[in-house]
């Protein structure tokens, strides 16, 4: 009996062992890319005191975890962590923000040491992370930077402000910046603003401190525009900058496109306008959803004779089966994908060459395979999804289908768009394809009259002029 109760014992010991480690395993598995983050802070911290003072000292690294941690946890992982473009590409996302970070830190650990403690700016990764995600990442990234300094230097809160509040302004003032030359202008605004506060708080006396601020900034300004290319590159997180240049007409794919399937290629041109007015409507991203919309179509390259606006005389969905059909469909997105990944294009446009075509049913085909077989299966006709999962997609998919839709109609009508614009709408709606993409029906209203009033526009009657023979008009 003894032995029995004994080997129960052992047994249950054992499962709440095997349990504790499953939940610990658990724990470790959902939380892995926090834990990362910690230890890359903390061997950047050990990295610091060893290059400023060549040594370790326990008491201070532990003082300093205590008190980056607890701003970190509290401010940085709270709110990026709610932000949805971490949560939809978390690895992209989160690499765009603590690569420049780390990469400023490390550069301006050097400065310190080598040049002068005045001479420290955060506006190096702050302009990075705005234009890479958006002037509240920058911010964040801002005081990080100030913090982690300003606890480097004695728990110094007046340098902390010294640092933090420029790139404040800096962050601001670059938050809609599309060109190169508009960079200046956070330049200037916080090279104002730092030698002011270190005026007011007294910090230096010195006049060469006062000159090392614009030169520094100057160089971290000039260091951002060179390295910029490359984080975009290595995140494949792009800037607005980066995605126009990106959306030059002699990008190497587009050029395929054109030359491949010159019909795609005119079909992505008038929805890039479309896209690009919607969006302004709802204060999205124009430039993503004009150059999204440039790409959302590459795939097509790969056979694009099976794509109507491609084809010049007979349809080879004819000759084939509506499943066949569906799978050759479905490839202009999966191949599509493969291509943005192997040219390292934006993981939005990914996203957009992935969704723009949610997980709707190709009706046409479907009918057809109904009528062959009898048989009722939506799932075998659908396109690979998923759903929209931010604004440009699904406004891109409002486009594209609108598009298509315009081209079938003979004569453009206003009271026939609307009432087809609203079948197209309603449609989509209450198919499902904007439960995760953040519109709201006040939005789906602008942009549907945002579309029409650009078909209108586009397809304006022109008046014919009179024939009149060319002797009278030669001089």
């Amino acid at each position: 009996m003894r032995k029995k109760y004994s080997k129960l014992f052992l047994n249950s010991k054992k499962e709440n062992k095997v349990g504790i480690y499953q939940k610990f395993k658990h724990f470790m598995h959902k939380n892995k890319g926090f834990i990362y983050r910690i230890i890359i802070f903390i061997a950047l911290i050990v990295f610091s005191e060893l290059v400023l003072f060549r040594r370790v000292t326990w008491r201070i690294q532990i003082q300093f975890y205590i008190v980056f941690f607890s701003v970190w946890i509290g401010i940085g992982e709270f709110f990026l962590g709610k932000n949805k473009m971490f949560k939809l590409h978390p690895t992209n996302f989160w690499a765009a923000f603590l690569t420049p970070l780390i990469f400023n830190i490390v550069l301006n650990l050097a400065v310190y040491k080598y040049v002068n403690m005045f001479a420290l700016t955060a506006i190096l990764s702050t302009l990075i992370i705005t234009l890479l995600i958006d002037y509240s990442s920058g911010i964040i990234s801002a005081l990080m930077f100030a913090l982690f300094f300003g606890i480097l230097f004695g728990y110094d809160l007046k340098f902390t402000v010294y640092l933090f509040l420029p790139s404040l302004i800096a962050a601001f003032s670059s938050r809609k910046i599309k060109r190169r030359v508009e960079i200046i202008l956070p330049f200037i605004f916080a090279s104002i603003s730092q030698i002011i506060i270190l005026y007011a708080t007294n910090l230096s006396y010195n006049a060469i401190d006062y000159l090392y601020i614009p030169i520094s900034n100057f160089l971290g300004i000039l260091i951002m525009m060179g390295v910029l290319p490359f984080f975009e590159y290595l995140t494949r997180v792009y800037s607005d900058i980066g995605l126009l240049e990106l959306g030059n007409l002699n990008n190497p794919i587009l050029k395929e496109l054109s030359l491949k399937a010159p019909g795609t290629y005119y079909h992505s041109m008038i929805i890039s306008n479309l896209a690009e007015s919607a969006s302004e409507v709802v204060m999205g991203n124009t430039t993503l959803a004009r150059v999204g919309s440039y790409f959302h179509d590459i795939g097509k390259i790969w056979r694009p004779q099976f794509f109507s606006e491609n084809q010049k005389s007979k349809n080879p969905h004819v000759d084939i089966s509506p499943k066949l059909s569906s799978l050759i469909l479905n490839n202009h997105v999966t191949y599509g994908v493969e291509l943005a990944r192997k040219y390292r294009l934006p993981i939005l446009i990914e996203d957009m060459i992935l969704q723009h075509h949610g997980t709707r049913v190709k009706q046409f085909f479907y009918d057809e395979y109904y009528k062959e077989t009898g048989i009722k299966d939506t799932n075998m006709f659908r396109y690979p999804g998923p759903i929209p999962q931010f604004k440009e997609a699904a406004i891109l998919m409002i486009a594209d289908v609108t598009e298509a839709t315009t081209r079938s109609m003979q004569e453009i009508e206003p009271a026939e768009l609307s009432q087809k614009l609203d079948e197209l709408i309603s449609s989509l709606f209450f198919e499902g394809q904007f439960d995760d993409c953040g519109l709201t029906m006040r939005e789906i209203k602008k942009i549907k009259g945002k579309i029409m009033r650009t078909i209108l526009e586009m397809n304006h009657k022109r008046i014919s002029y009179p024939k009149i023979d060319v002797k009278e008009l030669k001089e």
